[in-house]
């Protein structure tokens, strides 16, 4: 009986642990507080990647709807390519907590740059997106 109790648990444990898009656990490290639209606090600024990097990008939002985007522009003009195929994170966020999307700096979307940034949109919202600080990517 012990023993289907601990499988139960290691199963629910491995269900949780496949979602994509989690609360930050060193939700200390950073302040996700925002109230009307979306805060990236990391990348914080200043980083250096390489291309084919995987980075995680923290956030907050209290933007109801059907997730974001993540977008990688060059500048703040610049209109940039997604960085996921389809929409990610949370639908009912409530502007306190941080969330966490892994994303990639693939070859096919980014470029080596001096300027770099990460822009979180939300769908329903696109104006109360947010971005990044900025960083570097180099080859």
């Amino acid at each position: 009986m012990k023993f289907s109790h601990a499988l139960i648990l290691a199963g629910s444990l491995a269900f949780l642990a496949c979602d994509d898009t989690t609360s930050a656990d060193n939700s200390s490290d950073f302040d996700c507080t925002v109230s009307g639209g979306v805060k990236v606090v990391s990348p914080k600024g200043g980083e250096e990647f390489k291309i084919g990097d995987k980075i995680t990008v923290v956030y907050g939002s209290d933007v109801q709807g059907s997730g974001y985007r993540f977008v990688f522009k060059t500048s703040e003009d610049d209109i940039g390519k997604d960085l996921l195929d389809g929409s990610a994170g949370p639908e009912t966020p409530d502007g306190k907590k941080c969330y966490e999307q892994e994303v990639v700096l693939s070859k096919d979307i980014v470029k080596a740059t001096s300027t770099a940034i990460i822009r979180v949109i939300p769908y329903e919202n696109t104006k109360k997106g947010a971005n990044s600080g900025t960083f570097k990517v180099k080859e």
